[in-house]
């Protein structure tokens, strides 16, 4: 059975001694000095604690409030957690403690997460604080907020309700009392509800996702004006580690141009938050404008729009058709970069172009065109035979175009 220090107590005796009209006029709160709440578990080491340097108390209702409490949870013997608060109201000996103003619950360790909320709830017999205005759970890299959440400290688990939003800083808080906010990056993931292990780093969410990615306005927007996605992903859900820097989208899984003009069908792809990287080594299916596009792996730079198949790359329009090992092309200027057994097979007299490096850009009529500036190429065409092609004048070659 946990035991209760007598601290709070002793002061409140000390306190009334020589104090007669606190004595007399009993409805009224006591001012205490400090506050020094403390719990032990059953083997005498400290469970928690709650301390504040000016507390009242209301004997009849059995409640203190505090300003500007500080509590900490112990894991054997040793500060685990650090709460902090504005104010801070005590019910009974503990059995609820309503924090408000700025709460921060700090999870220490190497890499520290924390929890922060308008108000929060701590019941420390059921090991559980309720977050229920603002929740928002940060660490070094990725930041997390929902309508409200819910800590489970035994359980080292964050319910986070009412369409929690994942996002991710480009820097990390960087050191404590920074108060400077580092930026977070264009990508957001929205989900129905996440469930989330910060000391382990598990993260889930099983129902639909949807991810945005936002570019730099310019000029900036107004405060009324919203920005739009430049990128649209979705999801069935999603699963994976933030501490180990990666979550995995379960299939099937879209990525949307918002303009139209591009898009990816993949099975199952992997985050790599720090390095705001979408990669699979499944094969996939696209299209860019009017161009289609399928290989056996890729990758997405979401901070640079670039998309790369690293094996197995295929390209596709009427007419034409584009093999290589490798291929990269960039989503916003349309430029395209195929390398390694590059084959380019045209209709038109049954050309056959081979070359280690090809270029190319998508022009305005949706369509992509490609050259060889400063490269060998070998092409092989069929020619019709004579006197069904056109004579008179040498007509000069026409571009490799793809």
């Amino acid at each position: 059975m946990v035991r209760i220090n007598r601290a709070l107590q002793l002061s409140a005796v000390c306190l009334l001694v020589g104090c007669s009209t606190a004595t007399r006029q009993g409805s009224q709160p006591f001012s205490f000095r400090a506050l020094d709440l403390r719990q032990q578990d059953p083997k005498g080491a400290p469970a928690w604690e709650l301390k504040s340097p000016e507390a009242r108390y209301d004997i009849q209702r059995k409640l203190a409030q505090a300003l500007r409490p500080r509590g900490t949870v112990f894991r054997r013997g040793e500060p685990s957690i650090l709460i902090a608060a504005e104010r801070g109201t005590v019910i009974g000996d503990g059995q609820a403690i309503q924090l408000e103003g700025t709460v921060r619950i700090t999870l220490l360790g190497e890499e520290p997460v924390e929890i922060t909320g308008d108000t929060a709830r701590w019941l420390p017999r059921q090991e559980l604080m309720v977050i229920d205005q603002r929740p928002v759970a940060l660490d070094r890299r990725s930041r997390i907020s929902a309508e409200t959440a819910q800590y489970f400290i035994k359980r080292d688990l964050v319910e986070l309700r009412g369409a929690p939003v994942l996002e991710h800083w480009q820097d990390g808080r960087g050191k404590a009392g920074n108060a400077k906010t580092p930026a977070p990056l264009p990508l957001k993931v929205k989900a129905q509800w996440v469930d989330w292990k910060p000391e382990r780093g598990d993260l889930t969410a099983p129902a639909v996702v949807r991810g945005e990615q936002f570019e730099q306005p310019k000029p900036a927007p107004t405060k009324d004006e919203k920005p739009a996605p430049s990128l649209v992903l979705t999801a069935q859900g999603l699963r994976g580690n933030l501490r180990q820097g990666y979550v995995d989208l379960v299939a099937p899984v879209q990525v949307r141009r918002a303009d139209g003009k591009g898009w990816l069908d993949a099975k199952q792809t992997r985050w790599a938050i720090n390095d705001q990287l979408l990669s699979s080594d499944q094969p996939f299916t696209g299209q860019f404008n009017a161009l289609k596009a399928k290989g056996d792996r890729f990758t997405v730079d979401l901070e640079k729009s670039d998309v790369k198949v690293s094996h197995g790359c295929e390209l596709d329009q009427p007419g034409e058709r584009l093999t290589a090992v490798r291929c990269l092309w960039n989503w916003p200027s349309g430029r395209f970069v195929a390398t390694d057994q590059v084959v380019l097979k045209r209709d038109t007299y049954k050309q056959v172009t081979r070359a280690k490096r090809l270029e190319g850009k998508i022009g305005d009529d949706g369509t992509a065109v490609f050259s060889s500036p400063g490269e060998r190429v070998n092409s092989r065409f069929t020619l019709p035979p004579k006197g069904q092609g056109g004579g008179g004048k040498k007509r000069a070659p026409a571009p490799i175009a793809f």
